[in-house]
Formats: structure tokens, C-alpha cells, sequence
């Protein structure tokens, strides 16, 4: 018998045993860095990423009979179900355009009306592109019951800064051709959306469900079940007489985006896991991502879909046991390595997600930002903390000199860091400058991954002063757009854009009423703190009579306010002035 005890004595044996295997692994956190400097570039790209570029062939597979996926018209997959009388789309692209391309080719396979939309999650390459197909916006769209709040979460609280991060990422802005070009994004060619290349149209869902639903369009029998992974709300399609699993965006030919680096909630990895044993459960003879090629063949099929969810577990498995044994995020990416057999594995090579951002994004999830160092509790300002780095080091050009040498020894993060100091200490050094660029770019044209690759590429233009704004301009292709998104979501957005240096001492109430759809909402100014509530003020400072629709277009820019308040769109009941101060306390984005 073992007594408490002796449980607990093991137990502690067994964790320093765990403490003492982490402490005593080599760590290597530039072995990534190291070994890609070794790597004979193809045209400015890792031959890896530039020979990833043929799984995106742009044709239309069939799956089975009724089963066909449309692959390479743009970042995402776009699925066509034939049944009797009708049709179904499981995700809809990025933009009209590339919805419209999709469905041209579809209708050569089978003429029958659309009877209904699918979208597995509300990312805006699967859910975007909805009136390409159906242009009346008339056809019953199914998805989780939490899909439009995160669309309209995404539009209308940290647009400006995903819009700058997702730039970078998808390479929005980078040269059409030459050594920096976008090669593909890793689980498509591209990403087909902006002023320039794609117009967004959404459908909103109309028909939700939490947990699972079973349905019957056009004589297929669907089943939808809720399956958290990449994002919280993505669901997977289950075609039981068909044995054909459409698992969205929880399993694609490369290793799972666990972090994205454009920004994101928590991916919870072990919800992720659970998504797909639920999927293997199941026994699919097919397999058809919302990204990459389809796979058939049930042992093929259960191969991958074991070998993703064992990847997954196991970065979060040896991150845990390493952030329980004490070591720091930065120390962790230096230990938590895949093993060899799943790291060759043909599913789970490094062309979207990495494991190392992967490794943070779990300790995170844990443990927040703080990674145990009291050193890091209340760190020096970065600008500060620069400057006396390169003091520290023997001025600028001993700074200047280190990056140099490192640069030229094929240590680029090291050579990044070093002149990014030197930049920082003094923003007008324009060979700091060069010297973080030439890292950067350095970093971008040996990344695998082609989120690192174009984020790097874009920053190295960005701080040369080659490449400018990286967020996607507002343009008029995107109002329908803008006038699906509830008003409330334009009110809530609007306390975190309120400038305190400008409303510090400032108290005011104003009040909303939205004449089209007769609602009120009453906005409350603090002294620097905005808080917004349902229904009219019962006092109020100043008032806005108008509808929803010309103040999304206010607010967004489209319509100036002086023209709108001028031509009475706008009615104000007290003082315009007070309304023109009170709108000048808030950032435009």
C-alpha cells in the first residue's frame, strides 16, 4: 500500500527528475537561426516555402461524388455540397471577387440554386466573400451562434491594430516580384482582400446553433458540431452517409497557427485537441480543410489527424512541464522542440505556425506576461532602456560596430536586436537604420514560415523608409460592409479610442437616438474614462438625433460631420459646439 505520504515523496522525485532533464538539456534558442543561415535561398525564399507553393494548384477537386473543393482562388478553401434540387457552400472566400471565380467554375459542375451557406468560423477569408455566390444576400447562412460577435468585435474594437499587424503578415503591401515578393501564405497563395484586390461582402448568419444541429438541404444529411480550435467559434461539418469530415480551420497541410502574430485571444491548444479526437471518432474516409488539398482514404486520414493532435499536445505537454520546472518563455523556445517523427511529418512542417511562437503563446495563456523574473516586473522604458544599452556598449558605434559583425557572421536575430537598440537610442541614425533593415530582411528571406517571412520583409521596408503604411485603407468598396455592423458596435468602440490628454477634466453626457432603428444610447465622459449604456440619458449635455446609417458613414470617415450636421442628416439638440468638442477627445484609426 502507499501511503500519502510516500505518494507525495514520489511525486516530488518524479518533478525534480522532470526539473533536472529540462535544466540539463542543451539549450539552443538560436538553433533555428543557425541552421537556416546554412540554407541555399531560391530566388530570395526558403526552398522549402517556394516548393510549399505547388499545393496550391488553383483547380476544383472532387472529393466524392457530390463532395468538391475549390483550391488556390485565394487564401481559403471554398466547398461545394450537390444534393437533390440544390447546393451548399461551406465557407465563402475572402472577397467578392475571389467568391465570384469560385462560383464560376462551381457552375460548371452543377447549375442547381444555392439553398444554403456554411461558415465554419468567422475569419474573414471563410465569411467575406458571401454575395460572390449569392449576390441578392436572400439564402439561410448556418454558423455558430457566436460567429457574428466575433466578426463584429474583430471590426470594431482592435481594427486599426490587426489591420497593421494582418498587413505585415499576409504581406499586403510588399513588392509584386523580386526577392522580398510574397511567395504563398502558407495555407493559400494569397490573401485576395483590400482596396486593390478584393471587396468584402458579408451575409450574415440567420440560422445557429451552440453545441451541434443536424440538418437536411437538398436532400444531405449535415451535421454541424462546435469544435474550438483556431478560433472559439469554428465548427466542423460531418457528411455521415458520405464519411466526408470539412474540420475548417483545425487541421490544414502545415503546422497549426496556435499564435497567430497579427494578434489574437487565447487559442486554447487543448480545446484544439479535443476538436480532433472528436473529429478521429468519427472515422472519415475523407478529409476537407478549409485550407490545402483534400485527403481521402480512412487510415490516411486518421494518420493525420493523429499526428496533428499528438503535435499539438505535445508543445503544450513540454511547455508546461518546462514553465513548471521554471524556465522562461525565452528560455522554453530553446528546449520544446517536435519530435523527429513528428516534425518531418509531411502535415506539420512550419509553413504557417511555428512551435516557437506556439511555446509563448501557451506559457501566456497560463501565466500571463510575466515570466517569473523580478528583473522583468518593472523593466526600464525600451527608448531608455536603449540608450543606456549603447552606452553600456561604448557608444553608438561600438553598437553600430557588434550588429555589423553579427550581421556578417550570419547571426541576423542577434544583429536585429543589437541595431534595433542603436535605432531606438537614436531614431535619426540612419546606419542603425540600414543595419535593422538588413537583419530584418535577412530574417524574412530565410523564414519558412511565410507569416514571419512577410512580417519581417514589410518591417525592414517600413523602417528604410521604402514601404509606408501597412494598414488597408478604408475605401467606398467596403461601406455595405460597414452598414451590417450593429451601431452598438461603433458606440463600443469608442471609449478606447477617447484621447484622456484631452478629456482629462472633462464631464459630459450625450445622448443617441438612432431614428431607422429607434434606439437610444447614452454615452457618459468621466474625466478620461467613456462609459457607454443601453437607453436614453436622463439628462444630457448634448444630443444626437440621426440615422445609424450616416453616422457609421461619420464615424468611418466617409461622410464629413460638418457637411452632415450642415445638411441636417445630423440633428443636434443643444450646442453644435459641444458636439464638435466633444468628437475632437477621440482618435481617429
Amino acid at each position: 500500500m502507499i501511503r500519502p505520504t510516500h505518494f507525495a515523496a514520489a511525486y516530488l522525485a518524479l518533478v525534480a527528475a522532470g526539473l533536472l532533464w529540462i535544466v540539463g538539456c542543451e539549450r539552443t534558442p538560436d538553433r533555428i537561426e543557425v541552421a537556416d543561415t546554412k540554407v541555399e535561398l531560391v530566388d530570395g525564399a526558403h526552398p522549402r516555402l517556394r516548393a510549399h507553393s505547388a499545393e496550391f494548384e488553383r483547380r476544383i477537386y472532387e472529393v466524392t461524388e457530390g463532395v468538391h473543393v475549390a483550391v488556390g482562388y485565394g487564401l481559403a478553401n471554398s466547398i461545394l455540397l450537390v444534393g437533390d434540387g440544390g447546393v451548399v457552400i461551406v465557407d465563402t472566400m475572402e472577397s467578392t471577387e475571389s467568391a465570384s471565380a469560385v462560383m464560376a467554375d462551381f457552375r460548371k459542375i452543377s447549375q442547381a440554386p444555392i439553398a444554403a451557406l456554411i461558415y465554419t468560423h468567422n475569419h474573414a477569408d471563410h465569411v467575406f466573400g458571401g454575395r460572390g455566390f449569392v449576390p441578392e444576400g436572400e439564402v439561410d447562412v448556418y454558423a455558430h451562434e457566436t460567429t457574428s460577435d466575433y466578426i463584429d468585435r474583430l471590426i470594431g474594437v482592435v481594427r486599426p491594430v490587426i489591420s497593421t499587424r494582418s498587413g505585415r503578415m499576409f504581406g499586403s503591401v510588399l513588392p509584386a516580384e523580386g526577392p522580398d515578393a510574397v511567395v504563398n501564405a502558407g495555407i493559400g497563395p494569397r490573401l485576395a482582400l483590400g482596396p486593390d484586390s478584393g471587396t468584402p461582402s458579408l451575409i450574415r448568419p440567420n440560422k445557429t446553433f451552440r453545441d451541434r444541429m443536424q440538418l437536411e438541404i437538398a436532400g444531405i444529411r449535415i451535421e454541424l458540431v462546435h469544435a474550438p480550435g483556431e478560433t472559439n467559434d469554428q465548427l466542423f461539418v460531418w457528411l455521415p452517409e458520405k464519411r466526408v469530415l470539412l474540420p475548417g480551420d483545425n487541421i490544414y497541410r502545415a503546422f497549426p497557427n496556435l499564435y497567430t502574430i497579427r494578434g489574437t485571444p487565447y487559442r486554447d491548444v487543448l480545446d484544439w485537441v479535443a476538436s480532433l479526437d472528436a473529429m478521429r471518432a468519427l472515422r472519415p474516409e475523407h478529409l476537407v480543410p478549409s485550407h490545402t488539398r483534400p485527403l481521402s482514404g480512412e487510415v490516411e486520414v486518421q494518420t493525420v489527424l493523429t499526428a496533428y493532435r499528438d503535435a499539438i499536445q505535445y508543445v503544450h505537454d513540454q511547455t508546461v512541464r518546462g514553465m513548471n520546472a521554471g524556465l522562461t518563455p525565452d528560455e522554453l523556445v530553446g528546449v520544446v522542440a517536435l519530435p523527429p517523427h513528428l516534425a518531418d511529418h509531411p502535415y506539420l512542417e512550419e509553413f504557417y505556425g511555428t512551435v516557437e511562437w506556439s511555446v509563448r503563446s501557451v506559457y501566456d495563456g497560463y501565466m500571463g506576461w510575466f515570466d517569473g523574473d523580478a528583473a522583468t516586473l518593472s523593466p526600464e522604458p525600451p527608448d531608455v532602456r536603449s540608450r543606456r544599452l549603447v552606452e553600456l556598449a561604448g557608444g553608438a558605434e561600438a553598437m553600430r560596430g557588434a550588429a555589423r559583425a553579427a550581421l556578417d557572421a550570419g547571426d541576423h536575430a542577434w544583429a536585429a536586436e543589437l541595431a534595433r537598440h542603436a535605432m531606438r537610442a537614436d531614431p535619426d541614425d540612419g546606419e542603425a537604420r540600414r543595419l535593422v533593415a538588413a537583419a530584418y530582411r535577412a530574417l524574412g528571406r530565410r523564414s519558412k514560415s511565410p507569416n514571419g517571412r512577410n512580417y519581417y520583409l514589410t518591417q525592414a521596408g517600413e523602417v528604410e523608409g521604402t514601404i509606408g503604411a501597412t494598414a488597408p485603407q478604408i475605401n467606398e468598396s467596403v461601406l455595405p460592409l460597414i452598414h451590417e455592423i450593429p451601431i452598438d458596435r461603433f458606440l463600443a468602440a469608442m471609449p478606447s479610442s477617447l484621447d484622456p490628454s484631452l478629456a482629462g477634466d472633462v464631464t459630459m453626457t450625450v445622448g443617441f437616438h438612432f431614428t431607422d432603428v429607434d434606439e437610444h444610447y447614452t454615452l457618459a465622459l468621466r474625466r478620461g474614462v467613456l462609459e457607454m449604456q443601453p437607453g436614453a440619458p436622463t439628462a444630457q449635455d448634448v444630443g444626437i438625433v440621426v440615422d445609424s446609417q450616416t453616422w457609421r458613414e461619420v464615424v468611418t470617415g466617409f461622410r464629413s460631420p460638418a457637411v452632415a450636421f450642415a445638411s441636417g442628416d445630423v440633428e443636434i439638440e443643444g450646442s453644435a459646439l459641444d458636439l464638435v468638442r466633444f468628437l475632437s477627445y477621440f482618435s481617429r484609426s
